[in-house]
């Protein structure tokens, strides 16, 4: 992953990501037959516990302002499971 603005968990070890991909892995993208430019930003799916294993892109942003977009939504999403979870930890005390 180059850089990207925002992710999200999907599960314990993937992550759902908005941001830009390297060089590397839009060659392999394509050499998978999907056809990135591997400028801009994408979302993409990306294993944390095996960072060896490729990307997966679902999407590329049309422009850098939708990128920002998303990523907002999902630092808002994030947010509102960090405070859920919170309020959960102080009921239970």
């Amino acid at each position: 992953m180059d850089d990207y603005f925002a992710a999200i968990p999907v599960t314990n070890a993937t992550m759902l990501c908005v941001g830009g991909i390297t060089t590397i892995e839009a060659d392999q993208i394509r050499s998978d037959g999907i056809d990135v430019d591997g400028f801009g930003y994408y979302l993409f799916l990306a294993n944390e516990s095996a960072l060896n294993e490729p990307i997966q892109v679902l999407a590329k942003f049309f422009s850098t302002a939708e990128a920002e977009t998303a990523a907002r939504l999902f630092s808002m999403r994030s947010a509102q499971v960090h405070n859920r979870l919170r309020q959960a930890a102080v009921q239970v005390r």
